[in-house]
């Protein structure tokens, strides 16, 4: 099972990719980093393990609009960070 986002980077990603056209640049380009930005670093021991690596399920990912974002946010930061988090999701 995936460790999930902290609620505290959840809420704050969402913030941003509903906002911000120069960190939602970044999340398409490096999602990795744009997380890092926020307060979150995966455990290299977990990076790129599947089911373990909570950043994987956000890769080549095609992103939300930004008003799609504002409209999901209390469902997307439940998945993000609680047990409702699946690897087939789409930010």
């Amino acid at each position: 099972m995936a460790k999930n986002f902290s609620r505290e980077v959840a809420d704050a990603l969402l913030d941003k990719l509903s906002s911000d056209d120069q960190f939602r640049d970044l999340f398409k380009r490096n999602p990795r980093a744009a997380l890092a930005q926020l307060g979150h670093h995966t455990d290299k021991a977990v990076e790129g393990v599947r089911g373990s690596d909570p950043v994987m399920c956000l890769q080549g990912a095609e992103l939300a609009s930004k008003e799609e974002i504002r409209a999901s946010r209390d469902i997307l930061s439940e998945r993000l960070s609680g047990s409702m988090f699946h690897y087939d999701m789409v930010v």
